[in-house]
């Protein structure tokens, strides 16, 4: 047996499919929005948003007054990467305002490769400090630049009411600007290069040269009478030619006295006899 649809059953579901297509078509005539509309757009908001794009810190600070200190960044081996890589475990960077870099780029040409890298990293501190925590504390920080060795490579904050300034032995440098501060990447402009004890050590003061001897006086030896020459002492055998002569003429008269002494001896005995 063949069942027949009654015709007010077709209309009747012909009527319920229109209403339907109203109801997810979304706000009615009289202006009233469907349940069904409502509970899709609810869901939608519900949906996670779609992360932020990289900050391209390069871009970022040569856009606000930065661009020497960016386009050192970037031509430097390892620099511009070492500053990306961190950004994802927080980091603080402080790019020195291009009337400040700009005079300095003659000392920094003449930096050694390792040199020029370690003062483009001791420009930034692997945490994200905000603001308000930069004008809250005061104390020493790492840099990007410090190893753990004998090379430190640390900076000072100090803040005094809004303002906050970093400091190393040879720079007093002040924050001046945001370039931006959101968790977790925070980039402020500065007024001064850093410049780490590490690299400009201070130069000695040359000692002071000996003061010069005062001259010596020459001792004035006492003028003496000129005595004449003396003749050389006579030696043992020797003896002067006067007395020389003398004993001779002794030795003489006494040599012809003991002869006459004889010969009136001989003349005495041949009388005798």
């Amino acid at each position: 047996m063949r069942l027949r649809c009654p015709s007010f059953f077709i209309s009747f579901c012909f009527l319920g499919f229109l209403l339907f297509q109203a109801a997810v078509a979304g706000p009615t005539r009289s202006g009233n929005v469907s349940p069904i509309a409502t509970r899709g757009r609810a869901l939608a908001a519900k949906a996670p948003a779609a992360p932020d794009a990289p900050v391209n810190l390069t871009s970022l600070m040569a856009r606000k007054g930065c661009a020497t200190f960016a386009n050192l960044l970037s031509s430097t081996a390892d620099a511009a990467q070492t500053f990306a890589g961190s950004v994802d475990g927080g980091l603080t960077a402080f790019c020195p305002l291009d009337q400040a870099m700009k005079p300095f780029l003659p000392t920094f040409k003449n930096l050694t490769p390792d040199a020029k890298l370690s003062l483009l990293l001791y420009h930034a501190v692997p945490v994200y400090y905000s603001v308000a925590t930069l004008r809250t504390g005061n104390g020493v920080v790492n840099t990007l630049a410090t190893d753990g060795t004998a090379r430190n490579y640390n900076l000072t904050v100090q803040n005094e009411g809004q303002q906050v300034t970093l400091k190393t032995r040879f720079t007093v440098a002040t924050i001046t600007a945001t370039l931006i501060d959101k968790d977790p990447l925070a980039v402020y402009a500065i007024d001064e290069v850093l410049r780490p004890a590490e690299i400009f050590k201070p130069t000695e003061a040359p000692a002071p040269a000996p003061a010069p001897e005062a001259p010596k006086k020459k001792k004035k030896t006492p003028r003496t009478a000129k005595s004449k020459k003396a003749l050389p002492p006579a030696g043992p055998q020797e003896q002067p030619a006067d007395q020389t002569a003398a004993d001779q003429s002794a030795a003489a008269r006494n040599g012809l006295s003991v002869v006459v002494n004889m010969a009136v001896t001989a003349a005495a005995l041949l009388m005798a006899a």
